[in-house]
């Protein structure tokens, strides 16, 4: 949205002297170029002209804009970028269009592209402007991000692998579930490069991305690859790599690995299923039907028969209808037509069927056409696959990828999911959320005296007194090790969030009872506050950990609130 007065010296643009009636059928016609667009005039940076669908798209009547600085509109983070780009288009004559902010009369904050061009208004240099509501467009786009991140993330386990190395790669430390997942003991392993361990036909990706760590340590980076087990087979493995400082420089990197051999076997029979039911379809026709045009079956082979708990004697004459959840009866319907009006054939539908005994399954269908010998529809003809159990899979893998396998609460990437959507939440509704990052203190110290088993349990048992002493709309999550975060959305004020923290501090003095052993830890607590301390995911949890580190240098067993100043002095 341009801010500035008129058109940058030297700037192309198109001349209207006065408003004569050619020029102005001219601006008419510039207006029209645009339907389907919000369209406005600014002059010395104020509103001159606002068409209909530009005051339906921002809720402001053409009195409330007129006359208004147009910059005064835009979201206030956007606002010196908008100048910035308003600017250069004008400067250089670019169409080229540019997103934004924009805050409507309602206080809904929308996304808009927008394309502006210089002109004359009433013998003044002006700038008309096109404006596209593309908020939809921009959330779809998020959520396909997410979505993809689901899909190509996967879930930080309990009992993780833990390998350190140096800076010529060689592993400096190896934890004992890293120890057990390639079948050597830590001595086998420390002093020794990781490079030795790589499948071969992975060994050149990773050391490509080591390289680049080192390049840029910053930054952690995410791998997929294999390994070789010491008897021979090959382990698939998830690392999260992320680098180690000394007094400000680079020493090496900590590896959080997972095995993930498992979720790759499950995607391989997934994948082989899915390749048996496309030969199904294609030669064996798994579930063949036939239905006249009213919807009838009129035939019906065995295995469709099987699938739905039905005689062949009960299912002829009877309607599709009858197998089809209630939701899919309209879709199919129109898929129905859609072949009986084009004679074209309808592949790769998905729909739910109802079994005789109630069950609800998962189907994909294929729909073609029987026509007689001029050509038309007489009725109709179906291949039918059942997916039910792939989409079991499908599910069971999402579970998975979503939660901590030792206590089964959310991991790291559910909580961030959950805290996005509260933070969205948050900011439409001005409310506060907070952030903890605690952990257990000295848990190694319970791991070396009373072995991992009692560790686990311990694990466990501090993960049901955190659901226990917070609300069911708060999330607490297991983010690695003895590492948890907590979620506490819309908050009246700071206090409630410490008012939490000092409850689980009281809780976890007491001694754990585990088998016959009474554990005794503490925790440390690290709390960043929406939006004071952070107004997004990372920097939230970033600020939280500090907080927690804090605690520790303190002398553990309490907790601390985030502080810009004291993060400084740290």
């Amino acid at each position: 949205m341009p801010t500035s007065r008129g058109r940058p010296k030297g700037s192309k643009s198109s001349r209207i002297s006065r408003p004569k009636p050619t020029e102005s059928s001219e601006l008419v016609q510039a207006l029209l170029r645009c339907a389907g667009t919000g369209v406005y005039i600014v002059q010395d940076g104020k509103f001159q002209y606002v068409n209909p669908l530009f005051q339906e798209l921002t809720g402001y009547l053409e009195l409330e804009l007129l006359g208004k600085c147009s910059l005064d509109f835009v979201y206030p983070d956007d606002r010196e970028t908008v100048r910035e780009k308003a600017i250069e288009s004008l400067k250089v004559g670019s169409t080229l269009p540019y997103e934004y902010r924009f805050v409507k009369k309602d206080g809904e904050i929308i996304w808009v592209l927008e394309k502006i061009t210089s002109t004359e208004y009433k013998g003044k240099r002006a700038t008309v402007g096109s404006f596209m509501d593309i908020t939809e467009r921009k959330r779809a786009e998020e959520a396909l991000l997410q979505s993809q991140a689901r899909y190509q993330s996967i879930v930080e386990t309990g009992g993780a692998g833990v390998v350190t190395g140096d800076l010529s790669g060689n592993m400096t430390f190896a934890n004992e579930s890293f120890c057990k997942m390639l079948g050597y003991s830590p001595d086998e392993l420390t002093g020794k490069p990781f490079a030795d361990f790589l499948h071969p036909d992975d060994k050149a990706i990773v050391l490509e991305r080591f390289a680049e760590g080192l390049a840029h340590p910053q930054a952690e980076y995410q791998l997929e690859f294999r390994a070789v087990h010491k008897d021979g087979h090959t382990v698939w493995i998830y690392s999260s790599v992320a680098p180690i400082f000394y007094n400000n420089v680079l020493s090496g990197g900590t590896a959080i690995v997972v095995d993930i051999t498992e979720r790759k076997r499950l995607e391989e029979t997934i994948r082989k299923s899915e390749e048996r039911y496309r030969t199904i379809l294609e030669e064996i026709q798994d579930s063949y039907f036939e239905l006249d045009l009213t919807g009838n079956f009129t035939f019906v082979n065995d295995s469709l028969c099987r699938t739905l708990g039905y005689s062949e004697e009960e299912m002829i004459g009877m309607s599709y209808r009858v197998f089809s959840a209630k939701e899919d009866i309209e879709v199919l319907y129109r898929d129905f037509n859609r072949v009986y009006r084009t004679g074209e054939t309808t592949k790769g539908l998905s729909y739910k069927f109802i079994q005789k005994n109630g069950t609800v399954g998962f189907g994909e269908l294929s729909i073609s056409a029987i026509k007689n010998e001029k050509g038309e529809v007489i009725a109709f003809r179906g291949i039918a696959r059942d997916v039910t159990e792939r989409k079991r899979l499908e599910q069971e893998l999402n579970d998975i990828a979503m939660h901590d396998f030792l206590t089964k609460l959310p991991n790291r990437m559910l909580f961030q999911d959950r805290l996005n959507v509260e933070l969205e939440h948050a900011k439409r509704n001005d409310t506060r959320l907070a952030v903890m990052m605690l952990d257990l203190d000295r848990f190694k110290v319970v791991n070396d005296t009373f072995g991992h088993s009692i560790g686990d349990k311990l694990l466990r048992a501090a993960g049901v007194h955190l659901v226990d002493l917070v609300r069911k709309s708060d999330t607490v999550a297991r983010v690695g090790g003895d590492e948890f975060l907590v979620l506490l959305p819309q908050i009246a004020k700071i206090e409630d969030a410490t008012k939490v923290a000092r409850k689980i501090l009281e809780v976890f003095r007491k001694p754990f009872v585990l088998d016959s052993y009474q554990i005794r830890v503490t925790t440390s607590i690290g709390i960043a506050i929406y939006p004071e301390d952070g107004e997004d995911a990372d920097s939230l949890m970033t600020n939280a950990d500090t907080a927690m580190y804090w605690v520790k240098e303190q002398g553990r067993d309490d907790y601390a609130l985030y502080s810009v100043d004291k993060s400084k002095i740290s």
